[in-house]
This record gives structure tokens, sequence and C-alpha cells, in this order.
């Protein structure tokens, strides 16, 4: 068989590949027994899910007895089943203590920070008598308030006789007096528990307690249902900050115990002349050099010496190292909460990864504003945190999997923390935001055998009581079709966009952020590229105006506000200058022969060389797309991304073929009945609504060909008007009539989450928000809603749309049931086969999600989203295919 037919039958398919694992929360709690486990893992199987990942954080009893326990059942039940598992190798988060128990046998390797206390002293007043600083010191600097040099000392009492001396002296001064020391950490996570990650020894030990522990246990499932670790969260925890890196504001900075001889190893000189640089700002280019120096060191450190050595232990044990780290709020080049340099870490997991919880990305955020009650969420709305979320922490994760490990997989955990609020509906939108940016393999939040569990909800399953339980598994294969496109696939972008850690630790405004987002609005694709990898010559090539990375190709590089820059970097840049490449400097000068372009005109100078990945006749930002190669075809995903525009154009796809659209929420394929080809290039037009997507599949080799406006006899106000219909299928039609269906009655109410609380059918007048109808505030299940309609004749097409929903509809006609709708269009083609002469019967079952029932849980939003039938509804009559080819002249 072809592997282009291969791909189609599992398209297709009712059992497509999985691409879902999600967590399942472990507690050791009584009510947890062995059936609770079992029913659990097999409702993730039933639901679409190829395995899941074990969340060891809330176990009463995590690497003890009870816990191994545990973990057999599921091994065993997952094994039934025929389900991979991968293990959280950690108690909670940061990945790395082992809950505690690495600083229990090894308590000299406890977390070491450098810190700094400040004081004013004048000559004219008395010395403290007490070093103020808790811990180790370090150094002493004093720096006058006027004009002076500065004194340093190593010594407490160094410093008091230096200030006697200026007293005694007469003196009149005034100094700023620096104490920094070393101490234990004393912030962050588990800040008790924090050891010195960047020591070999600490990571050696949390891999026996650990990995080597879950080896000797299961041996008999080892490298076959269990097939890996998920390391989550790892960051320095020097102390609790996503965003602070250098300067006053800054408390401590890690200090491991091997810092001051590994550095001057490796950067030539000792860190004790300078480390007040680390604080102050006074000589900016020995500063920025410094700072850029250090981070560069520990970077390092923390990369060959925990995550490297992990993934080592792993590939000589059979088994895989995937995971992330903590991305958010630009922490990825950050101390603190961050691991300084995204691609020196993650390069070491066997798959990209990221997370996104707690409403980082939000699909209702663009259509209204409001507040939800968890406080962290107004923090990553300010500015300049959403584009961060919504334009580049995807892509740092696919980059890293196309560029550094040499993989398609990328992984996200999602939709943690999002609240028993997300349903389905916002999942379809999630879903799609995510394949929009390459994300092929889920690990969702997820599965707890106790209902309810506070901890990060929603649970899916919740022992059967999610009203959208049913409804699960459509959702479930719609993600497992749309991964299957992107996996084993050859990514195809033109642009890379180059990392900035080591200019952001020197200085360097940061604009990454506010290039991805140009670039995406624009529809140029791209990856993020490390300097590490750009001027290593044995994994980029550069010649013919091309960088080659492993399977990518990239003719442009455009550096984000980039202006220090390492001279090898620098030479590498000006090589590919040489070859025809072109760079790009966003708001600075650079490198010799790159152009400087403002942001606001990044893609049109980038026009001048290159088309967008799918070219347009008239803007769209909300538009996104990707371009994959798999299997001889051409793969485009389009989405729209916009929760209140349509988009509707004419779309241009640098592909030769026949075009097809492929459907993900059903698995059907059908050719593109409008198209013309032009050379090498296909122009098609495309309408998405909201909460829209599609794959447009070219074949090179395909049989047929497009419909384009000359070939069907139309005009071209004619072409664009024929694919204006609103069924999502592009068909010859054209509406002749509309009406709308009012009279509705609520027949059924019912509750899966406590039968005794749905109330009768009779506190229901009609269509609206149930949310505002009395008695129904709180109300978390399904309305079934009845209506009727007349026809005269069945000789048209006919479309039914339910307006707006609240949140999933199911629909029967004259007692046929149609597939549901997740989202919106809440729009079905009737079959003509359902309907009838006279009076037709409408049945709408509507369910929305657990989120009324829990108004007091800390991950809720302050106001419910809408839920019932809401309309209005609207029957459409379509002029058939066949009148209009009739009426067209042609058959």
């Amino acid at each position: 068989m072809k592997a282009s037919d291969l791909l189609r039958e599992r398209f297709v398919s009712d059992e497509p590949p999985r691409s879902l694992f999600p967590l399942l929360w472990l507690h050791g709690a009584p009510e947890e027994t062995e059936e609770a486990l079992r029913r659990e893992i097999r409702a993730m199987e039933e639901g679409g899910c190829g395995g899941f990942v074990i969340e060891s954080r809330p176990h009463a009893d995590y690497l003890g007895d009870d816990w191994w326990r545990d973990v057999g059942i599921c091994l065993d039940e997952a094994r039934r089943l025929g389900m991979d598992v991968w293990m959280f190798d950690e108690e909670y988060y940061p990945s790395g203590i082992a809950g505690g128990k690495v600083l229990e046998r090894m308590p000299d390797y406890r977390m070491q920070v450098l810190t700094k206390t400040s004081f004013l002293w004048s000559a004219e007043g008395e010395e403290p008598e007490a070093m103020p600083l808790d811990g180790e010191l370090f150094r002493i600097v004093c720096v006058p308030e006027e004009r002076g040099e500065r004194a340093a000392f190593a010594q407490w009492t160094e410093w008091q006789a230096w200030a006697r001396e200026r007293r005694e002296a007469g003196e009149a001064a005034s100094w700023t007096v620096h104490v920094i020391g070393v101490k234990p950490s004393w912030s962050g996570r588990m800040f008790d528990k924090m050891v010195d990650y960047l020591s070999p020894e600490v990571t050696d030990c949390f891999i026996e307690l650990t990995y080597e522990a879950t080896k000797r246990r299961f041996p008999e499932y080892w490298g076959t249902t269990l097939k890996g670790f998920f390391g989550d969260e790892t960051s320095f925890e020097n102390f609790g900050s996503y965003d602070v890196l250098f300067g006053e504001e800054t408390p401590c900075f890690p200090w491991p115990s091997s810092v001051r001889h590994t550095f001057e190893q490796r950067c030539g000189y000792d860190l004790y002349g300078c480390v007040e640089a680390l604080w102050l700002d006074e000589d900016e280019e020995n500063t920025a050099s410094f700072r850029t120096d250090f981070m560069d060191h520990l970077t390092k450190l923390f990369s060959e010496n925990f995550f490297a050595r992990i993934q080592r232990w792993c590939h000589a044990n059979g088994v895989q190292f995937i995971g992330h780290v903590v991305e958010d709020n630009r922490a990825h080049m950050n101390h603190g909460f961050g691991v300084g340099h995204f691609f020196r870490t993650t390069k070491h997991f066997d798959m990209g990864g990221y997370d996104f919880v707690l409403r980082q990305v939000d699909s209702e955020q663009k259509s209204s504003s409001y507040e939800e009650h968890f406080p962290q969420f107004k923090t990553y709305r300010d500015r300049p945190y959403p584009d961060f979320f919504h334009y580049t922490l995807a892509k740092l994760a696919q980059s890293a999997a196309h560029l550094e490990v040499g993989t398609s997989l990328v992984m996200c955990e999602n939709f943690g923390a999002y609240g028993w609020d997300l349903g389905l509906r916002e999942m379809k939108w999630l879903t799609d935001w995510m394949t929009a940016r390459g994300t092929n393999w889920y690990v969702p939040h997820a599965f707890s055998p106790i209902f309810p569990d506070p901890d990060c909800p929603p649970h899916f399953y919740a022992g059967g009581r999610n009203p959208q339980w049913p409804y699960f598994r459509q959702w479930g294969d719609y993600a497992n079709r749309s991964c299957l496109m992107l996996r084993e696939a050859r990514h195809v972008a033109p642009i890379a966009v180059l990392y900035p850690a080591e200019a952001h630790w020197g200085g360097d405004e940061n604009e990454l952020d506010g290039v991805c987002k140009a670039l995406m609005q624009s529809q140029y694709d791209f990856d993020i590229l490390s300097m590490d990898l750009l001027v290593d010559e044995d994994r980029c090539e550069i010649g013919g105006g091309t960088l080659r990375i492993r399977d990518e190709r990239f003719s442009v590089v455009v550096l984000p506000g980039i202006v220090r820059l390492p001279a090898s970097v620098r030479e590498r840049l000006k090589a590919f200058i040489r070859s025809g490449g072109k760079v790009v400097s966003v708001n600075r000068a650079a490198v010799e022969g790159g152009e400087p372009v403002g942001l606001d005109e990044l893609a049109e100078r980038l026009s001048h060389w290159l088309a967008p990945g799918v070219g347009t006749t008239k803007p769209f930002p909300e538009l996104r797309f990707c371009h994959y190669e798999k299997s001889g075809l051409q793969i485009f995903f389009l989405n729209n991304e916009s929760v209140e525009e349509t988009f509707e154009d004419i779309v241009e796809f640098p592909a030769d073929g026949v075009a097809e659209r492929w459907t993900p929420m059903d698995g059907k394929i059908e050719k593109l009945p409008l198209y013309d080809r032009a050379g090498d290039r296909i122009r098609a037009p495309i309408r998405l609504e909201p909460y829209e997507s599609c794959f447009i599949i070219v074949d090179p080799d395909g049989d047929g060909h497009g419909g384009s406006a000359a070939e069907l006899g139309l005009s071209t106000d004619e072409w664009h008007r024929a694919q204006r219909t609103e069924d999502g299928n592009l068909r010859l039609k054209m509406r002749i009539g509309e009406r709308r269906v009012e009279e509705w009655r609520a027949t059924v109410v019912r509750s899966s989450l406590l039968e005794a609380l749905a109330p009768d059918s009779a506190r229901l007048s009609g269509l609206g928000d149930w949310g505002r109808m009395e008695g129904m505030e709180t109300f978390c299940g399904s309305v079934d809603y009845e209506a009727s309609f007349e026809l005269d004749s069945l000789k048209e097409s006919y479309a039914l749309d339910l307006g707006e929903v609240g949140e999933i509809a199911a629909l029967a006609v004259n007692g046929q049931e149609l597939s549901p709708r997740l989202c919106p269009p809440y729009r079905w083609v009737l079959p003509p086969e359902a309907l009838k002469s006279g009076e037709n019967r409408l049945r709408v079952t509507v369910t929305n999600t657990l989120g009324p029932n829990f108004r007091e849980d800390d991950f809720r939003r302050d106001v419910p989203a809408p839920a019932g039938l809401i309309g209005p509804v609207a029957l459409t009559a379509w002029e058939s295919r066949a009148a209009f080819e009739e009426r067209k002249g042609f058959a």
C-alpha cells in the first residue's frame, strides 16, 4: 500500500492512531480502590487515549509500598488494554528532588544562592557590629556616593578596619556597602527540599531514587508498557520569579557548589572580582559581558549535569525522557522559575514539549474581557505576556523538536487548571490553536478516580458524571486525526528567528514575541533557531542562500531586536549573507549586510523575497496555518482563530496537484469542487467561520482537476458566490430562502451529576440562557428541546442553524440522529432521506459544562458561560446541485 493511501485509511478510520496521553492523578486515598483505578483507565481507553502519564503529586505514600502497589495496578490494566504508560518522575514539581528524599540522603547538597544585602554608611557614623548577612561571606564592595574608587574586602573584619580608618581620618564621605554572600535557598517552590541541580551527584541520586527504583520494581513492563519518564518544570528555583533577571530587584542568584571553579575554567577569569555586577549597573559594556558569561556558564552546567545526564540514563536503559521546563512569562531565558536557555535544556528531551495552564491561552478572552477568580490570571493577561503565550510559547517547543531533537513529535501538557468551566467547545478551539503550531502529542489535564478533585481541574470523566463525557470520544478522534497529519511529517518554513537568550542576558530589548506575532498574523511560518545550533557547522550547513538543519531549510534569518551578538554568531550570519541568504534585523542593525526594519514593516519587507506560506487577497490577522509534507502529499492546515469574524477569501497554496479537503471531526475526505491550478500553485475559495478549521491536501499524483471559474462556465463573481455555502463543504449551491424556527419547548431535563438536582422542564421557557432562569443557575446537564417545521417541497437542499448554543448540541430530525456539534457553527445540512413533505420534527439536546456547579472553586470564571439553546434558529433552503448545474447548462 502506498504511504499516501495508508494515511487516508488511517484518517477515515473510526479508530485513528492515538496521540492522547492524559495525566492520571493518583492519590493513595481509601476510595481510590483497585476497581476505581481500573475503571478510570478503561474510561481513558474508551475516550480515544493511547495511554496515560501517571501523575504522582497528590499521592500520600510517594515511593512507598502503597505507591508501588497503585502503579502496578495501573501498569497491569494498561497492558491488558494495549496502552502505553509514562511516569511523572517527581512527587510534585519541579522534578529533581524525589519528594525531598534527595536532600535527606545528601544534606550537604542543599541549593545555595548568592545574595546581597546593602546599607548606606557614612564615615561620620558607626559601623555595624554584626555582619548583616545570614550565610557565608563572599565579598564586600563599597561604592562611594560621589566620585571615588570602590573598595572591596574578603572579610568583615577587613571592612571594619577600613571603616575605622575613614572615620578616624575625619572623612565626610559616605558609601553604599554591598555585602555579598552565599546561603541556602530561601524562596521558590518546595524550597525547603531544593537541591543543587547543577551538581551531577545530585542528578545521579535522583535517578537512583526514582528511575532505577521503578525499573527494579517493574521489569515485566519496562520498555514495553512502561515507555519512559516525564520530567516536569525543573528550573533554577533560586527564588520565586518568572521574569526578574539582573539588577537590584533580584534577591539572589543560583550558586552551585562548583560554580567559581568551573566558571574560571570555562571563561578564563574569576567570578570574585566582578560578582557585584550581577546587581549593579555601572560599566555597561563590561557588566553586559560578565552577565552573559555568568548565564552562559550556568545554563551549560544545567544542560550537562541534569538534563543530559537523565536522558543518557534513559537511553542506556531502553526508555525515553519527555516533558517540559518552565516557559511562562518569558522565564525560558531567565533564572528563578526559568532554565535560562530553553534550547540547551529541551534538546535533551525525546520530543518537543510545553504546557499551557490557568487560561494563559483562552479563546473566550478574544471575544470579551473578564477576570477569573484565580489571581494569577490577571498577571498572565497583562502586557507583554499575552503575546508570549499566544504567539511564542508553542513555537519554542515545535522548533526544539524539529531542529534540536530531530523529531516531528511536539508534546503539549494542556488544559491544566482551566477549571470545571472548560468544555469540549473551547477544547476544540485550543486543539486547532495547537495544531496550527505543530503540536501533535497531547497530555491533557486530566483524569482522576476521585470526584470532585480540586487539584487543577477539569477532570474529564468524573466517574461518568461530567455531562459532556458522552461526547469526549468525538473530540478525542478529532484531536487524534489532527495529530496524525503532523506526525512523521516534514515541516515547511523558510524563516528562522534567532533565539535571543544570549543578547537578552546582556541587556538587549527582547522583541521575540513581537516578531512571532508579526509573522503569524501575516501567514509566514518559522522556526526559532538557537545561536548554539547556528554556529555548529556539523549540524547547520550554509550554502546556496539557505541554512540546512536536519529537514528544515531557511532562506531568511530574522534577528528579534538583537544588538549584542557573539563574534562566532556574527561570522556565521555573514557567511549566510555571502551565500545569498537574507538577514533582517528588527529595530537594530546587528550584522553587516543585514537589513534593519521596524517591527510593523517586517512582513512587507519579507514579501520582497518570500511569498507568505499561504496567500490571501486581503489581510486577515487571525488566519493561522502550517505546512507539512508527508507521504508524498502537501498538507496545509488552516484555522480561523477569531471567535467573532468569518474568514472568506481566495487562498493560494504553494503546491500543484489535486486539492482535497480533509475534515478531522468526521474523518471525511472530498475533492475541492472549486479551485484554479496555475503553474506550481493552487487558488481556492475558502470560508472558515469562528471555531472552524480544515486540512487542505494537495496530491501531486492525484486524478482529476479543480473547478475553476472558466471550467465551470461561471463568472468570477458567481465562482465566489457559489462557494459561500453554510455547510462548509464548498458545494455549488445558492441560497434561495430562509425562515426562523421559533416555537421551541423543553421536554426533558437530566443531570448526570446528581439526578435529584435536575429541575422540571417546566422551569424552562423557550429559547435563552438557562443559567439566567430561576432554579437553573447551578444546573449542569442536558436539556432536550423540540420543535417542528413544514415543507411543501423536497426539491431543495436544507440546512438548519441553531445560532448560539451553550455549548454542545445534538440534533435529531424525524428521529434520525445526526453527528453532534461540539462548537460553532451549530449547523447541519439536513439529509434528504430524513425529511418529508408536511411536518418535520426536530429534537435538539444541549449540554453544558460542570462549571455552574462549582461556583466556589478556586479555578472558576466569575460569570459562567451561557448555557442552553439560545438561537435564533434558522432553516435555510438551498438550490440543489443538480438544479444549479441544470440552470447553468452543464452536467
